[in-house]
């Protein structure tokens, strides 16, 4: 037990989350959804998926000629259950991190039609929340502030390219739910516009950490791109750490 604790920390069974809400639980409920979805001809859109097995229930072919499709977070392109020995409850979500072979496949998959949009799942729970492992500690991660420069390190790897995670990101999100004038750098369209320097290293700690939450698994992590300005309606909302907590967005309109 004490070499337990040792690699597994302060909550030891937080390894077993993947085995409680496995493979099989994620199958079995994706497969359903997309069954029903099938017999009645419904529009279905999946979140979350997790699995390599799950992917056997999607069609790698574009968007538009699609009526089920399929959403993966930032959290599951990046960590896998090895990851429980170092960052324990901090990285427990539901759906679980899975095997590193899932997170390959599903690495591979955004790289095809297979998997149409990435997304967050942004959860800022208190630390004190996230203690208790398997069992009580709550599930989600406060990942958003940190998405798009992990998904510029994956590009920096080569497991997608930067048009892919503008793909991913931002068109296709918008194209998926018929968002009006977002997505896009276009005439007339809102200027919702980021500025990266591609080369500017920086390292998370508790001091540049967004959230009121004030944790990231990404604690201790160095970034290689940056985040510099963020601009909403073409207002600039963010400037090098400075936040306008003052501005407010405009309502979402639909194009159904």
């Amino acid at each position: 037990m004490d070499a337990f604790r040792k690699r597994y920390g302060d909550d030891p069974d937080v390894c077993h989350h993947p085995a409680i809400r496995n493979t099989e639980a994620c199958f079995q409920s994706s497969a359903l959804a997309v069954r029903l979805a099938q017999e009645f001809g419904s529009r279905l859109h999946i979140l979350h998926i997790t699995t390599e097995k799950e992917l056997q229930l999607f069609e790698d072919k574009p968007m538009n000629e699609k009526h089920i499709t399929s959403e993966v977070t930032v959290s599951h392109l990046l960590f896998c259950d090895d990851d429980y020995s170092t960052l324990g409850s901090r990285i427990k979500c539901n759906p679980s991190i899975k095997t590193k072979s899932d997170r390959d496949a599903l690495r591979k998959a955004i790289t095809t039609n297979m998997i149409d949009t990435i997304g967050t799942d942004h959860a800022p729970h208190l630390l004190s929340e996230k203690q208790g492992g398997a069992f009580k500690a709550v599930s989600g991660m406060p990942m958003i502030q940190f998405s798009l420069v992990n998904m510029l390190e994956l590009a920096e790897q080569g497991v997608l390219t930067i048009e892919q995670v503008v793909e991913k990101m931002c068109h296709a999100p918008a194209r998926l739910f018929q968002i009006e004038q977002r997505g896009f750098i276009r005439p007339d369209y809102k200027a919702d516009l980021v500025l990266i320097h591609p080369d500017k290293p920086w390292k998370v700690c508790q001091e540049n950490i967004l959230s009121k939450c004030q944790w990231s698994p990404m604690e201790g992590h160095t970034f290689k791109a940056k985040v510099e300005k963020t601009f909403v309606n073409g207002h600039l909302v963010y400037d090098d750490g400075r936040v306008d907590a003052d501005y407010r967005g405009a309502m979402l309109t639909f194009n159904r």
